[in-house]
């Protein structure tokens, strides 16, 4: 039998080691568990006790993950019989609390009614730590036999086997889950411009397809905006490669914060952007397109080399076309037929295969 003084007690319960070890099985404070209630059941029949508890050791409290006979979920550690059982190695067995010097003060054992007075309790060890115990307790004093004692060690291995298996299956779980969620991000990286953050082209052609897939409303079947910023060469030329970087990425954030909520925008390539405006009518395409237009050239801030910039703009209705290869096509040369135009920073062209050749 093992008594050691209160603070070494006190400083075995709080071995940081022990407390980190205890955490690390994530099992205070889950809910009751068939498998651990059956052990404890077991427990109490083999033993012939009226009461049966798996329990975990805090810093201030002993917290049961499966009891019978007590009908609570956790106590103080300050009254706490198997905080004593932390400073042994195997098993703790008194057969009179008021007899032992351990628990004799312990008021759990001195209650005026149902005064514990019989405690076996098996040491439950991850490695060199002690996590706390299976126990049984009794309201009268007694023994066990060694078959008894035996069973109670027996039962003690099967809540540590539930212990591993259990953290093992949470192990699986973040494993799946970080998997997933690296899948999910490299999905997300394949289908991302990683300069502007916009839908990169391929992703942006799958969702223009399906667009074109998908039933039409004859009032506002849509429309595509291809878009090229004017003389960006001359940004790169004259300010260098980084400058059109932040050009590229200003732009993006400009045109996201100007369209809609279900607008969709990717980077076609270079300085080109293309833009989905689903259940839109061309005329709602074009105020669109002049909105982005003047936002573009009015709203870069003062300290960006190329405090204006100029866009021309595409603009084709959806329903004139079926096929991705085709509606890119209109739109592409709507783009470059505004882009030959002259006298404003932005120039706007209808496809001619819309609606003939309409320039804003």
């Amino acid at each position: 039998m093992l008594s050691l003084p209160a603070h070494e007690t006190s400083c075995a319960i709080n071995d940081p080691e022990r407390l980190q070890t205890l955490a690390d099985y994530q099992i205070l404070d889950t809910g009751y568990e068939t498998a651990f209630d059956n052990i404890v059941k077991l427990a109490a029949l083999v033993c012939d006790t009226p009461i049966a508890v798996i329990n975990f050791v805090e810093e201030s409290r002993q917290w049961f993950k499966a009891e019978q006979g007590l009908g609570v979920r956790e106590t103080p550690l300050d009254i706490s019989i198997c905080r004593h059982a932390i400073l042994e190695q195997d098993l703790m067995v008194i057969n009179d609390t008021l007899e032992d010097p351990r628990t004799a003060s312990n008021p759990l054992a001195n209650a005026a009614e149902k005064s514990l007075r019989f405690y076996a309790g098996a040491l439950l060890k991850a490695g060199p730590h002690a996590l706390g115990t299976l126990c049984v307790l009794d309201y009268q004093p007694r023994t066990l036999n060694e078959q008894q004692l035996q069973a109670l060690k027996l039962l003690r291995e099967q809540v540590m086997h539930l212990l591993e298996l259990r953290r093992y299956h949470m192990n699986q779980r973040r494993l799946v889950k970080e998997l997933d969620e690296s899948r999910n991000e490299l999905q997300r990286q394949a289908h991302i411009d990683p300069l502007t953050g916009l839908l990169n082209r391929r992703a942006i052609e799958n969702r223009l397809t399906f667009e074109l897939e998908a039933p039409l409303d004859p009032q506002a079947p849509g429309a595509v905006l291809m878009l090229d910023l004017n003389d960006f060469k001359g940004i790169n030329d004259q300010h260098g490669h980084l400058c059109g970087d932040q050009v590229l990425k200003k732009t993006a954030t400009l045109m996201r914060n100007t369209l809609r909520v279900d607008d969709i925008i990717g980077r076609w390539g270079g300085d080109e952007f293309l833009v989905v405006l689903p259940s839109t009518t061309l005329e709602q395409a074009q105020e669109i397109s002049l909105r982005i237009a003047q936002t573009l050239h009015e709203d870069y801030p003062p300290d960006t080399a190329c405090t204006r910039v100029g866009v021309s703009i595409g603009v084709v209705g959806m329903d004139r076309f079926r096929t991705l290869k085709g509606l890119v096509h209109a739109a592409d040369t709507a783009m470059y037929q505004a882009k030959r135009t002259t006298g404003s920073p932005w120039k706007i062209a209808l496809a001619p295969d819309t609606r003939g050749s309409t320039m804003l």
